[in-house]
């Protein structure tokens, strides 16, 4: 269940790419794209650097722009930029390379840039970016071809490729149509795309293929960048790379495409800004010249790429910061986020919610003898079977260690939370199949019911945490129910199983 601020930043996103691509110059692009980002992220100011200069700002009075203090904040040089009737605000970059390298900076009082928030700077960078080399390769295509069906038929790929982008739709399907358009958009026989699966490995893999032999996904072959031939030497230099004659052969051409390969071209290909492929294309014309425009439209198409795989990446990384990276489930944050916003849905309309606060009883005698491997396989397990039992609009997460908690969205009263709370204690009771094992393990439940106004979601969390340990005090496998209203414990005798 994806929080609000993912889906945020993944609209803002979106929000952006529609602004600048709509521009029809680099001039408005920029510009475009330091209000939009000001406003996305509510910062006081934003600029945008090319060459040491700041080319658009906002925030700033007219000829008061702190030319050099934003510039020292691209070069890492100072963190924080001084605002007129504000004072000391912290700053965000995020610069991108391509044939026009530059910066975008922001910044905002009193609220430093979370990470999330930093790595949202990033995508915005690279969606200008992107529209920046699309600006400029449509320009020299109507300078050089002057050809109305090629420019129509480039916008048409890139905008079915930002499209499909935007849309979050399958990365790999959009890695070959974008393989595939680079190659018939300039009528090469062969489209390949290799990248590495770490910014220093010495080995790339083939991401997607056209006009080669059949390959499947699970043969596609991994090589030394030497072997890459063209597309290693554009990942080292960072460079497009053209090469004609026998300097275009390489083994892994002759091997994947048709025989006698004449030319062939490179272009880098980035990841969060840190080269991780190249896109080649290659003609077995013995006429076949690349000539500029041809290296700009390559470069055009590897920019998507470098979009793409920076999106699925950025995801990623907003997924992986709200979900535990063992089970998947939710985190702390995040299910305390899910909770907050369901208690204001609950309280509005005078129905009511409950937490559960799952203990497993003998998880560290296995950890402790089975290994930390065994453990990590057992509390997979745990957080599938007890996923297994909710209802629509439940939530679980992982808390830490051998402790999950549930959100039960809606109850009528103790009952529900008490039948969904035996079920999961049937589930865990069950024996599990771990490290060649069949272990069975106890799990201790306290139960806490939202009240009528006024709750706290970390407070009903710890309710929660107080009756599992009653539970766990009168023994294994049961549950007990938090109740504020008794003297002492506060809490009801546990219901076994």
């Amino acid at each position: 269940m994806a929080g609000l601020a993912e889906s945020l930043y993944i609209q803002q996103l979106v929000e952006l790419l529609a602004v600048v691509s709509s521009s029809t110059d680099e001039t408005s692009a920029v510009q475009n794209a330091v209000e939009r980002s000001a406003q996305a992220l509510e910062a006081e100011v934003a600029a945008v650097v090319f060459d040491g200069k700041v080319t658009a700002s906002i925030g700033f009075p007219p000829g008061a722009v702190p030319h050099e203090d934003i510039v020292a904040v691209t070069l890492r040089q100072r963190s924080e930029l001084d605002v007129p009737g504000l004072g000391s605000c912290p700053a965000v970059t995020a610069s991108w390379a391509g044939s026009n390298p530059g910066h975008l900076v922001l910044a905002r009082w009193d609220a430093p840039f979370r990470i999330e928030e930093q790595n949202l700077v990033r995508g915005m960078a690279r969606v200008l970016e992107l529209t920046l080399t699309m600006l400029r390769t449509l320009a020299a295509e109507h300078s050089i071809r002057q050809s109305l069906e090629q420019r129509q038929r480039l916008l048409e790929h890139l905008f079915t490729i930002q499209r499909a982008i935007s849309r979050r739709e399958d990365l790999q399907q959009i890695l070959d149509t974008i393989t595939i358009g680079a190659r018939d958009l300039l009528g090469d026989e062969i489209g390949l795309l290799w990248v590495r699966d770490e910014p220093t490995s010495s080995q790339v893999r083939l991401a997607a293929a056209a006009g080669t032999r059949p390959v499947e996904p699970a043969d596609r072959p991994v090589v030394d960048l030497a072997d890459a031939s063209v597309a290693g030497e554009a990942i080292v230099t960072d460079q497009v790379v053209v090469r004609h004659g026998q300097a275009a052969q390489s083994r892994m051409l002759k091997l994947l495409g048709p025989d006698g390969v004449h030319a062939s071209m490179a272009a880098p290909v980035h990841d969060s800004g840190a080269v991780t492929g190249a896109l080649v294309v290659a003609s077995c014309d013995a006429d076949r010249i690349y000539s500029p425009a041809d290296e700009q439209t390559l470069r055009a198409f590897a920019e998507n790429v470098s979009l793409a795989l920076t999106d699925a990446a950025t995801v990623v990384r907003m997924r992986l910061a709200h979900h535990d990276s063992l089970t998947g489930l939710p985190s702390r944050r995040l299910f305390l986020e899910q909770l907050a916003q369901q208690l204001a849905v609950v309280e509005a309309d005078g129905s009511a919610l409950a937490v559960l606060f799952l203990d497993l009883d003998r998880f560290k005698d296995i950890n402790d003898s089975l290994g930390h491997a065994a453990g990590d396989q057992l509390l997979t397990v745990t957080a599938d079977r007890v996923t297994a039992q909710l209802r629509s609009g439940d939530a679980a997460s992982r808390f830490g260690g051998d402790e999950f908690a549930v959100m039960l969205s809606r109850v009528d009263g103790p009952g529900d939370a008490t039948a969904v709370a035996s079920r999961i204690g049937d589930a865990l009771g069950k024996p599990m199949r771990v490290a060649q094992r069949r272990l069975r393990v106890g799990v201790s439940i306290g139960i806490a019911l939202s009240t009528a106004a006024g709750n706290d979601p970390a407070e009903l969390v710890a309710r929660a945490d107080l009756a599992m340990y009653e539970a766990k005090r009168r023994g294994t496998g049961g549950y007990a129910i938090y109740d504020a209203s008794l003297p002492g414990h506060g809490t009801v005798p546990a219901a076994h199983h």
